[in-house]
């Protein structure tokens, strides 16, 4: 089960701190941020493998980055669901 503790919030910048997962959910999530051009910069930091915690940091040139990080799993599930309909039609 995935835990997130936000540990900084503001207008334009999110920094959290999860437990429960590594690259299987923030590598995705960090691609398709890093092609939203209201993202100034984004990354995740793993601590280590085995602990699964990871610390990622999202600032914005404009935008909340909540919302850019709601758009960016949308657009995962929206190419998820485009790739289970290849391969099951």
């Amino acid at each position: 089960m995935l835990q997130i503790e936000i540990l900084k919030l503001d207008d334009r910048y999110l920094e959290i701190k999860a437990r429960g997962d590594t690259y299987t959910l923030f590598s995705p999530l960090v691609e398709y941020l890093s092609n939203d051009p209201d993202v100034e910069y984004v990354q995740f930091d793993v601590d280590h493998p085995l602990q699964e915690n990871v610390y990622f940091k999202i600032k914005m040139r404009r935008g909340n980055p909540l919302d850019a990080v709601q758009r960016a799993v949308n657009a995962i599930l929206s190419d998820l669901e485009e790739l289970e309909k290849s391969f099951f039609s």
